[in-house]
């Protein structure tokens, strides 16, 4: 079975050649896509001096958002199954093996990966207190879990899915409410989902983290259109 990796990337010259390294490095069946959302601190010069046929690189003329080029690399996905991990290095790409062998064993549609399921000793607000940047994925979990039945502990993270039933989700989201749309229209179809446990390392604002709190005011707002109206 043949997984497209998806990795769209903003201004990451420092982490994107070791990023691709890595994914090529799986000993999967695969497919590479890269998309540059026009990139201006030389992301985008690493990209055009890569001589590789295996990989796919889409260099976009101007950043339409995060999750722009994940549509992009749906529309383009020919494979079984689908994920965008990112270009930071926050995850570990061999987690991904794992999300393939729980979705097989257990016939799923998808598999969220929880950077919060094997952290059992600390209550939410203690995570909070200790790192605010918890509280968009601890609130947005909650109100997946009150929409729809569900018991998840980490909806923010990544999300790995059958490329067939992506494909037929219809999500439009541009910026950084793509994930949270996924998630919604995956758990309000029904599908069958669970959670593998993963490696995490944040990176601070410093080194390049682009999420801001008011990003999460748009999230909710797309969880709530969703719930309502589809």
């Amino acid at each position: 079975m043949k997984t497209t990796i998806a990795i769209g990337c903003y201004n990451e010259k420092a982490t994107i050649a070791e990023v691709i390294a890595r994914a090529k490095d799986l000993k999967i069946s695969k497919e590479i896509i890269v998309i540059d959302n026009c990139s201006t601190d030389g992301t985008r010069e690493i990209l055009e001096s890569i001589k590789d046929a295996s990989i796919n690189i889409i260099l976009q003329p101007k950043n339409y958002g995060a999750g722009k080029s994940t549509q992009v690399a749906i529309e383009m996905a020919d494979s079984d199954y689908f994920i965008g991990p990112g270009a930071d290095l926050e995850y570990q790409m061999t987690d991904i093996i794992k999300m393939i062998k729980k979705l097989e064993d257990e016939n799923l549609d998808a598999v969220f990966g929880s950077r919060l399921l094997t952290i059992k000793n600390k209550s939410r607000l203690q995570l909070i207190k200790e790192r605010p940047y918890w509280f968009g994925s601890i609130i947005s979990t909650f109100m997946i879990n009150k929409f729809y039945g569900r018991n998840f502990t980490d909806v923010l993270a990544i999300a790995f899915v059958k490329t067939g039933i992506i494909k037929t989700l219809g999500c439009t989201s541009n910026n950084h409410s793509f994930q949270f749309e996924l998630v919604s229209q995956l758990c309000k179809k029904g599908y069958k989902i669970s959670e593998v446990p993963l490696y995490y390392k944040s990176r601070t604002v410093k080194e390049g983290k682009t999420i801001k709190w008011w990003d999460m005011i748009d999230a909710i707002f797309v969880m709530i259109r969703v719930k309502l109206f589809g």
